[in-house]
């Protein structure tokens, strides 16, 4: 009898593993294509092909699994959720399913009638919201400029990736430039902005100089924004208040926080003047609160969204009111987990969650440079202003490469990756530049140029600076930065009547906490000092008010 039972456990539990094993291997093998039909072949708005078959824009067809002899077909499940309810937006028609294309997006290159994601705003769109805010000439140039210098940054990282003068993880941010030129060249130089491990370009845009990005991605003490010990995931640039590239997922948020609470606390508690120095305030030059405050951008991707440390810093952000922009760069896969699987919210309504803690958010088309530019433009403005408080951005977009260069990128098929392509945020800022005669052909082959001679001088910089920090003492460096310095620094001129105390050791605040509880019970009982008590040190009081 107790063989039969064990028998029967041991089948159950290897039916159990067995059905385990055969989920785990799911593997998807098609995309959703979200083809935008017309009215005239009567198909739905949002309709997908898969082998030549017309189906629901909801599912996606799963790879089916041969488990011993017997083939199995995996389920359906659900990716995009593309209904009226949370894509019939900004300038769609509802009537007749045809696009009333605003701005940069009338002069968006064939994309083929792959569905084009725009911005959504509660009762209004995106061309009615933005009416107000203007963009030169200037400014679009330089958006152009920005992105293409990024986009090139990355494409010499992964040559010099490959050729193996870089190593350790390397994450390229290909395909999401519009977003980071977009919101971050809207800054002062004093603002800040906090990035995730795909950051080289983010800290470009904040006007750190490519060739000290590289030489950090080189490892090089000499030149590099952290003497080399940051590498890819960990640019960091103080002087262009660019905290970081940070490793794991979430770290920067929480500290995104703590900058905007920082900037009001020093906007209610200005500095009594300069800092003299020897640590300590010259009287000679005080300065009064500015009007305008700065603010802060924290970056984070979709997978990011799901994670406690966003939820609770959006209510810190929230109760503090604070001067902070949260960019959600959804390109809809965090690593190799596909952004269905990841959250049991609609795929790219990561912007909805905002709405729990009253904070302004929108969700916008991650291609479109000038769409974002203008949307920052219009927040930022206002927070400096104090016209508004914590804003959430959430950016639709793609990236190019695989999750990082070590990444063969198999999970994603050719015709996803394809059809994306198509939606280049460069293409599309040149082809609307072109159309409206804001340059001409010249204006891009000097660019080209320009970027070519800055790569090639940041490239032979971190060859030189190379060969330089092979002298560097490495027990020596692993040392630096480590610990604070041990000295103290002179207090304040106006509060050095404080520093003839000595600095209290636990003897002493055990010393003072003793005579204060004598001194509560004393007051407690209605008892008069006892003379026989003795405190310690004699230069210390016995009673504490």
């Amino acid at each position: 009898m107790k063989a039969e039972v064990c028998f029967f456990l041991l089948a159950l539990i290897l039916r159990g593993e067995h059905i385990r094993a055969v989920y785990m291997q799911r593997k998807p093998n098609k995309v959703l294509f979200l083809n935008y039909a017309s009215a005239k072949n009567g198909a739905s708005a949002w309709s997908v092909t898969v082998d030549g078959k017309k189906g629901d824009a909801h599912q996606r067809t799963m790879k089916a699994h041969v488990v011993g002899s017997k083939k199995v077909d995996e389920p359906v499940v659900k990716t995009f959720q593309l209904d009226e309810r949370n894509t019939r937006v900004g300038p769609y028609s509802k009537k007749e399913n045809n696009v009333d294309v605003a701005g940069a997006k009338e002069c968006l290159p064939n994309w083929d009638n792959q569905a084009k994601y725009n911005v959504y705003l509660p009762d209004n769109n995106l061309e009615d919201y933005l009416a107000d805010v203007k963009i030169s000439k200037d400014e679009i140039t330089m958006l152009y400029e920005d992105m293409h210098l990024g986009r090139m940054f990355e494409n010499l990282v992964a040559k010099l990736y490959y050729s193996k003068r870089i190593n350790g993880f390397v994450h390229l941010y290909n395909g999401q430039e519009a977003i980071s030129s977009g919101i971050i060249k809207n800054l002062l130089p004093s603002d800040f902005v906090t990035s995730t491990y795909r950051d080289h370009v983010h800290a470009i845009s904040k006007n750190v100089p490519p060739r000290k990005v590289l030489n950090e991605l080189y490892g090089n003490y000499y030149g590099s924004t952290n003497r080399g010990k940051g590498g890819s995931m960990h640019i960091y640039s103080k002087s262009e208040n660019f905290i970081g590239g940070f490793g794991f997922i979430g770290e920067q948020i929480p500290i995104a926080v703590g900058l905007a609470y920082s900037i009001l606390y020093k906007r209610e508690f200005p500095l009594r003047g300069n800092v003299s120095p020897n640590g300590g305030v010259s009287p000679s030059s005080i300065s009064s609160p500015r009007e305008d405050t700065n603010v802060v951008v924290c970056f984070l991707g979709d997978g990011t969204a799901n994670i406690g440390q966003f939820f609770e810093s959006l209510n810190l952000a929230a109760t503090y009111n604070l001067p902070i922009l949260f960019v959600i760069e959804n390109n809809n896969w965090a690593i190799g987990m596909e952004g269905s699987r990841s959250s049991t919210d609609d795929l790219q309504n990561n912007y909805a969650k905002g709405r729990a803690f009253k904070i302004d958010t929108y969700k916008v088309d991650g291609n479109d440079a000038i769409g974002i530019y203008k949307l920052a433009k219009k927040k930022i403005n206002q927070m400096r202003r104090r016209e508004c408080g914590p804003v959430l951005i959430e950016a639709i977009t793609y990236r190019a490469k695989g999750h990082s260069l070590a990444d063969p990128d198999e999970l994603r098929i050719q015709e996803e990756k394809a059809s994306w392509r198509k939606r280049d945020p460069i293409v599309h800022l040149a082809s609307y530049m072109k159309k409206k005669n804001i340059v001409d052909e010249s204006f891009f082959e000097e660019i080209k140029k320009k970027t070519k001679n800055i790569l090639l001088e940041a490239e032979m910089d971190a060859e030189q600076n190379q060969k330089k920090s092979q002298s560097v003492n490495i027990p020596q460096l692993l040392r630096e930065n480590i610990y604070a310095p041990s000295e103290r620094v002179p207090i304040k001129d106006d509060y050095n009547q404080y520093a003839k105390y000595d600095h209290l050791s636990d003897s002493d605040l055990g010393e003072y906490y003793e005579a204060l509880r004598k001194e509560v019970d004393r007051k407690l009982h209605n008892r008069k000092p006892d003379p026989s008590e003795h405190f310690a040190r004699k230069d210390l009081p016995l009673v504490i008010d």
